[in-house]
């Protein structure tokens, strides 16, 4: 089943029709459920499903990855993001590193592989002593795609995930732990433009701070000052 998440490295740029939703979340009565829109977000029952496996990720590994292709500055990701660019209010961590990252990724048409087209993206990195989080952020087209079919779209994922509604917003987010301390939030943002904005929050912290951090990402203006 397609999932919603897209791990870093996988971009679909498929064409839509521009719609603005009114924000829409519903928690159902079973907590392993979530309402966003027409999408329904299931989590399996933890006896039903295998344990995540641990995968190698490192804070070196995510600064390579937000070098890894053409950098632009924040403020000029600003003016060609074609969405406002989320910001975050002041953290406990440092934001170290902050840049747009233009890379190649193929694309896909009518189930068929396409030619490779420059994707952006933003990345920020908050480090101090060995607590390290890195927040990718970019235009989820595939999530926009299937809201603007209006057909309700289910999706299915693991026991050792979560799913749910940021505090005092309209997003949700998925929880994946990847091991040793270590795991991914990864939070779904309708702005009034009709797109979807993704926040992939990555790091070492407890799970209330990345969420703590995901709430505090904020739609600043496009424009150039």
């Amino acid at each position: 089943m397609r999932h919603l998440i897209l791990t870093i490295g996988i971009a679909f740029l498929l064409t839509f029709t521009f719609t603005v939703f009114t924000p829409v979340i519903t928690i159902a009565a079973d907590p392993n459920k979530l309402v966003w829109h027409n999408l329904e977000i299931t989590i399996k029952n933890k006896m039903q499903t295998d344990k995540p496996e641990e995968r190698p990720v490192s804070l070196e590994t995510y600064q390579q990855h937000s070098k890894s292709g053409k950098v632009i500055t924040t403020q000029e990701t600003q003016k060609v993001f074609g969405s406002p660019l989320y910001r975050p209010s002041t953290f406990r961590l440092p934001l170290v590193s902050s840049n747009g990252l233009y890379q190649q990724f193929f694309t896909i048409q009518n189930g068929k592989i396409g030619p490779s087209k420059p994707v952006l993206s933003h990345w920020d990195i908050f480090h101090k002593a060995n607590e390290w989080v890195v927040v990718r952020q970019d235009v989820d087209q595939y999530t926009t795609d299937l809201l603007n079919r209006k057909e309700t779209h289910r999706d299915e994922y693991p026991g050792y995930m979560k799913v749910m509604q940021i505090p005092g917003s309209d997003n949700f987010t998925l929880i994946t732990p990847l091991g040793n301390g270590i795991m991914n939030l990864s939070m779904q943002i309708l702005n009034p433009q009709g797109k979807v904005i993704r926040l992939q929050v990555i790091g070492n912290l407890t799970e209330k701070d990345m969420i703590l951090l995901a709430a505090a990402y904020k739609p600043v203006s496009s424009q150039p000052k």
